[in-house]
C-alpha cells in the first residue's frame, strides 16, 4: 500500500482525515501535518509516496516549499490543493509538483478523496465513505500532470464523528539547546546550507558546524534531517 502524507491547516482537519483513514483500515499508510515545518519534519523522518498539501501551508514561497519537500522525499508525488494564483501554480509544477488542484471542496475529506483518485490510488486508500467512492471517478483515472480545476462535488459531505480523546502521554524532556544552537536548528528546518546559516548569523561556516555537532549530540541525531525531526518532536521547531 502506498503511503500518503496529507498536509492541512488545522488539527481538527487533520483529525478528520485520521478518523476516516482509521475507519477504512489504512491508518498505518496515512499521516497528517498541520504546518509547513511539520511537513518537512515528517518527510525527513519518513518519506511518503504521495504528499497532498493545502496550498496555504506553502506560503509565502510555494516554489521553495516544493523544492525543499522533494529534497527530503525525491521519489514522492507532490500535489497542492486549494486556491492558488495561476502563475504561482504553474511555477510550483515547474519546480517538481505533480499538479495543483485549484479550488477545494467545502468538505476537506471530499477534496482529498478526489485528489487521491486522480492520482490513481486504489479506492481503499481514498479517504471517503463507500457511497462517495461509488460516485467518484474510477481508480484508473489519469494522473494529475498540470494545474487543473476539479468538477463541483455532487455527493453529500461525510458526517465525521470526532475520535474520543485519549489520555495525553507525558511529554518527553525537552533538550536544552543554547540560543545559537536553536538558531542553527531553525536554519536547518528551513532547508538552508551551513554557509547560508552562517551568513544569516554573521558567523563562519566552521562555527555553524560546531554548533550543529553539539545540537546533534543533544538531540541524539545522526544528521540534519534527523535533527529537524527530533527538534519538531521536542517542540523546538514549530
Amino acid at each position: 500500500m502506498r503511503t500518503v502524507l496529507v498536509c492541512v491547516r488545522t488539527p481538527l482537519a487533520a483529525q478528520a482525515i485520521a478518523v476516516c483513514a482509521s475507519r477504512l483500515g489504512v491508518a498505518s499508510a496515512v499521516r497528517t501535518a498541520v504546518t509547513g515545518v511539520e511537513v518537512l519534519a515528517r518527510l525527513a523522518e519518513r518519506p511518503a509516496d504521495v504528499v497532498l498539501v493545502d496550498s496555504a501551508l506553502t506560503r509565502p514561497d510555494p516554489v521553495g516549499f516544493v523544492r525543499r519537500a522533494l529534497g527530503y522525499a525525491p521519489g514522492a508525488t507532490l500535489v497542492l490543493f486549494g486556491p492558488q494564483d495561476g502563475q504561482v501554480a504553474s511555477a510550483a509544477v515547474a519546480a517538481g509538483a505533480r499538479g495543483v488542484i485549484r479550488g477545494a471542496d467545502p468538505d476537506l475529506v471530499t477534496s482529498v478523496t478526489k485528489t487521491l483518485l486522480l492520482l490513481g490510488l486504489p479506492p481503499r486508500a481514498a479517504l471517503a465513505p463507500a457511497g462517495a467512492l461509488a460516485a467518484a471517478a474510477p481508480a484508473a483515472a489519469p494522473a494529475v500532470t498540470a494545474v487543473v480545476d476539479p468538477p463541483v462535488a455532487t455527493e453529500q459531505p461525510a458526517v465525521l464523528v470526532p475520535a474520543q480523546r485519549e489520555s495525553e502521554p507525558t511529554p518527553p524532556r525537552r533538550p536544552q539547546l543554547t540560543e545559537r544552537e536553536l538558531q542553527v536548528l531553525h536554519g536547518m528546518a528551513d532547508g538552508k546550507s551551513n554557509a547560508e546559516i552562517g551568513r544569516d548569523l554573521f558567523v563562519s561556516e566552521d562555527t555553524v558546524k560546531t554548533h550543529a555537532r553539539r545540537l546533534f549530540r543533544k538531540l541524539g541525531a545522526r544528521d540534519r534531517a534527523h535533527a529537524v525531526a527530533a527538534g519538531f518532536r521536542a517542540g523546538l521547531v514549530s
